[in-house]
């Protein structure tokens, strides 16, 4: 008969503990970077193909919902208008409009450091979609892919409510068998870009409110 009452003394606890610690349970930001340019080999049945995406401005947002202290979900969104550039082996070479776009769920972990409480290195990884929409004057193609990002960064709490957050990414894109990633000219929809990923690395810095 005693056992109810334990395990609802237990639930109390957890809560109270998670209470005691006086954490913060959404965290919402954005931020602006600076994302650099991937690249990707491509092949068809006559020509080979080298795409290059250009180093350009990012900005973005992220929500964090406090699963247990010092741990988040994280949902996030980031967007890179860029370029990008494809040279043919038969001496073509096509450069034209890019939006990559990221959007990732996963896990985030900071890191309480015992001689200063309100700065916080923070560590974490995220799975979700990239989709990369291309167009010139001629041609537009929308190509979704998955992805994962590995963070690295800190975070610094300036007041109970209101926070800085410097952060270092790396963003894999992987391309399947048989993807054609962009559509351009008369070959460009051959191309097979199978088998391998597209890397891009970021930094930036941004603001988040704490509830």
């Amino acid at each position: 008969m005693a056992r109810p009452h334990v395990a609802a003394a237990l639930v109390v606890l957890l809560f109270t503990a998670t209470a005691a610690a006086d954490e913060h349970r959404f965290e919402v930001g954005g931020y602006g970077g600076y994302l650099f340019g991937g690249t990707a080999e491509g092949t068809s049945t006559l020509l080979t193909a080298h795409a290059s995406i250009q180093s350009a401005p990012s900005y973005g947002a992220f929500v964090d919902v406090a699963v247990r202290p010092n741990a988040f979900v994280e949902l996030s969104y980031t967007r890179q208008p860029t370029e990008l550039s494809l040279n043919l082996s038969d001496g073509s070479h096509y450069r034209y409009n890019l939006l990559a776009q990221y959007l990732q769920v996963g896990g985030l972990l900071e890191y309480r450091l015992p001689s200063a409480d309100r700065v916080r290195p923070v560590f974490g990884g995220t799975l979700g979609a990239t989709v990369f929409s291309a167009d010139d004057a001629a041609h537009s193609y929308d190509e979704w892919r998955f992805s994962l990002i590995l963070e690295g960064g800190v975070k610094f709490q300036v007041t109970d409510v209101l926070g800085l957050r410097l952060r270092a990414r790396l963003l894999a894109t992987f391309l399947p068998g048989e993807s054609a990633l962009f559509c351009v000219g008369a070959a460009g929809c051959a191309l097979a870009y199978s088998g391998t990923a597209v890397l891009q690395g970021e930094v930036g810095a941004g603001a988040y409110l704490a509830f």
